[in-house]
């Protein structure tokens, strides 16, 4: 029978448990980049699957300061913007326009619709901080378009 003393033992140990907490620590440290991998692949799928939105009214509540207007005042109003994604669809003008003007150039500038408002809300108005009374035109969309 083979009789160790406790000098043998406990250095085999020490170099195990240095070995596994090292082994653990590059364990860890692969899984969390496959996480973080997956995790990305999986946000960039989800979006592409989702495709375009389509260009809409879109409604947030904010201060008058806020707009970025110039006014300074802490009242709320409720500021509707449009956004979204204009299909863009070739026209028989767009092809001829195309045709006429090239002359051997290639053209840079191509037309393609944007989301924009088409109506305004008619006004808005508030006090500013020094209770002062505004009332300001055409900021708020109402509705929207590709133009």
């Amino acid at each position: 029978m083979c009789q160790t003393t406790p000098m043998q033992v406990r250095v085999p140990t020490r170099i195990a448990i240095l070995a596994q907490t090292v082994f653990y620590m590059i364990a860890t440290l692969v899984d969390r980049k496959e996480r973080r991998i997956r995790a990305e692949t999986g946000r960039r799928t989800k979006r592409a699957r989702k495709g375009p939105k389509p260009c809409s009214l879109h409604e947030i509540e904010l201060t008058v300061s806020e707009l970025g207007l110039g006014y300074e005042s802490d009242e709320t109003v409720r500021f509707r913007y449009c956004s979204g994604k204009c299909i863009h669809e070739r026209r028989n003008y767009d092809i001829k326009g195309r045709r006429g003007r090239d002359n051997g150039k290639k053209d840079k500038a191509r037309y393609a619709p944007c989301c924009r408002p088409t109506k305004f809300e008619k006004k808005m108005s508030f006090f500013d901080n020094k209770d002062k009374f505004y009332t300001i035109q055409n900021v708020s969309a109402r509705a929207c378009g590709c133009v």
